[in-house]
């Protein structure tokens, strides 16, 4: 039933963005001139803006919606618009295996994803009012604040090895038709190796997918059986 619905009423999950950060236990001393220097020259090929902010470097490419951000708590990659994001987190792996031996960042890492994007609603279902009908405003509110607009929904899901999911599904504001779905992801423990953390990464970004899919699915199809 749930695959004749999402067929029906739901087009399939379209990543918006996605971003890997590895995280350290504790900050690090501010990067020195001669570590942006060495990451300057391992990385400018891919990245022709640098932007420098306090304690770190902000490396762009906008054009390519890519920007790859160095900081005393982390190392975090981020891509606009992935077509895969399979091939995203293989080009977010290139451009740790640059930087970490440069920064010095030994494992383990600490794993943070975010996924976000779209679902395209179609034969006339309408995100608002379906997420309005699942959380409701009462009355008491309106007569505070006004008539409520907009409702999103919030899930947080863990499991038995402190892996956390904050699931975040709102009406797409610029476009009505859509479902915005967003994903944080991030690991209990550290991470041994970057090869870990990236693979960890990639069964995330399918984690994302498909649990976007199926959460907005069912939503849908109890939206339907009201």
């Amino acid at each position: 039933m749930i695959a004749e619905v999402t067929a029906v009423k739901l087009g399939p999950f379209a990543f918006m963005k996605l971003s890997v950060g590895l995280y350290r236990p504790a900050p690090a001393p501010p990067l020195t001139a001669n570590m942006q220097a060495d990451l300057l020259r391992e990385l400018h090929r891919d990245y022709p803006s640098l932007q420098q902010i306090p304690g770190g470097v902000i490396f762009s490419d906008p054009p390519k919606g890519r920007m790859l951000l160095i900081d005393q708590t982390k190392v975090e990659s981020v891509e606009n618009s992935p077509n895969s994001p399979f091939d995203a987190i293989d080009r977010m792996q290139t451009d740790f295996a640059k930087s970490i031996p440069v920064l010095q960042y030994p494992p383990p890492f600490h794993l943070r994803i975010e996924g976000a994007g779209t679902i395209q609603a179609m034969e006339g279902l309408n995100p608002t009012a379906l997420l309005m009908q699942h959380a409701p405003p009462n009355r008491h509110w309106s007569e505070l604040a006004g008539e409520c607009a907009f409702t999103g929904i919030r899930y947080i899901f863990r499991t038995e090895d402190g892996m956390q999911r904050d699931v975040h599904i709102e009406p797409l504001f610029a476009h009505p038709d859509k479902f915005y779905v967003m994903v944080l992801s991030a690991t209990g423990t550290g991470v041994a190796s970057l090869d870990d953390a990236m693979q960890r990464a990639r069964h995330e970004a399918e984690v994302i997918e498909r649990l976007s899919d199926r959460v907005v699915s069912d939503l849908s199809e109890s939206s339907s059986q009201a």
